[in-house]
């Protein structure tokens, strides 16, 4: 009986042991988990930052120009259409627009087209690049029709970009969700900051319990090999982030449809750097009755 007694005794202590190493082990993986959450979100604001203060980033903008159909000429002169800086010819050349053809003529051979010597060039969107000295340019194509996106690499907002700010990590921050995915393909009205309206693909709604409540974000779809897109606003917009919004980027789910929302990853629109962007607006159902104080904050550029 002793022995019997013995035996379980020892098979109990086994058991709670095996429990409590099993225990230890997932607390450690759980730990473990969220210091590699936070590191790469450290990583990621880095790069970010780096990225903000690049001389071709968003900062090197100085003019965006909406492009008329038929000739359109430009230059630093005042008679020019779209008035170039001074620092730029008189006479930079011309731009026609015939439909989708964007037709551009040089007038100085220091101008460059593809950083080639070439007088005339039919231009591609978003890829053929015009460009003299520290000043490029390229064609855009938005809601309103063609524009000119004018950069300068030696802009003095990116010396005297202050750097970005951010809420500090919190686990807390980082909300598991559910995507529920339309029957039917749909798509997403847009507002913009040049209060035209975008249609975009619709991802469908990421939904998330917060406060005892189930709350449901609309997400835009660029295609699968992209992750989603969050535009949302909430209780600290105007007060320590900015006040038409943040954006965030939410990847699909693996397997299922489960994912995780991680508002410490959210940051601000061009627009808060730059008043050359044209940036879409968080949808009216993307406003949150709730302060998000996870993300990038706002101070004045």
């Amino acid at each position: 009986m002793k022995k019997t007694l013995l035996l379980l005794t020892l098979i109990s202590l086994s058991v709670i042991t095996l429990v409590a190493v099993q225990s230890t082990s997932t607390t450690q993986a759980i730990a473990k988990e969220k210091s590699s959450a936070k590191a790469q979100w450290q990583s990621w604001v880095q790069e970010y930052d780096q990225g903000r203060r690049s001389t071709d980033g968003w900062l090197s903008l100085v003019g965006l120009y909406w492009l008329n159909e038929g000739s359109n000429s430009i230059g630093s002169a005042k008679d020019k259409q779209h008035r170039f800086p001074k620092e730029l010819p008189l006479d930079f050349g011309n731009i026609l627009v015939d439909k989708d053809t964007i037709t551009f003529n040089r007038t100085s051979k220091e101008i460059r087209i593809d950083d080639k010597d070439i007088d005339s060039q039919v231009l591609i969107l978003n890829k053929s690049i015009v460009s003299l000295d520290s000043y490029s340019f390229y064609i855009i194509k938005r809601e309103r029709g063609f524009a000119i996106r004018l950069k300068n690499t030696d802009n003095p907002a990116i010396a005297k970009f202050k750097g970005t700010h951010f809420y500090p990590y919190s686990d807390a921050w980082a909300i598991p969700a559910r995507l529920i995915k339309h029957q039917a393909p749909q798509t997403i009205n847009i507002a913009t900051v040049y209060e035209t309206i975008r249609k975009n693909d619709s991802a469908g709604w990421l939904e998330f319990e917060y406060g005892g409540k189930k709350i449901r974000l609309q997400a835009v779809s660029y295609g699968e090999q992209d992750p989603m897109s969050v535009m949302f606003a909430d209780q600290t917009s105007q007060e320590t982030t900015y006040g038409a919004g943040r954006y965030l980027d939410v990847k699909w789910p693996k397997e299922g449809d489960m994912t995780v929302i991680n508002f410490n990853h959210a940051y601000n629109p061009p627009c808060a750097i730059t008043e050359f962007a044209t940036c879409p607006l968080p949808p009216q159902k993307n406003r949150l009755d709730f302060a998000v104080t996870a993300g990038e904050l706002f101070e004045e550029h």
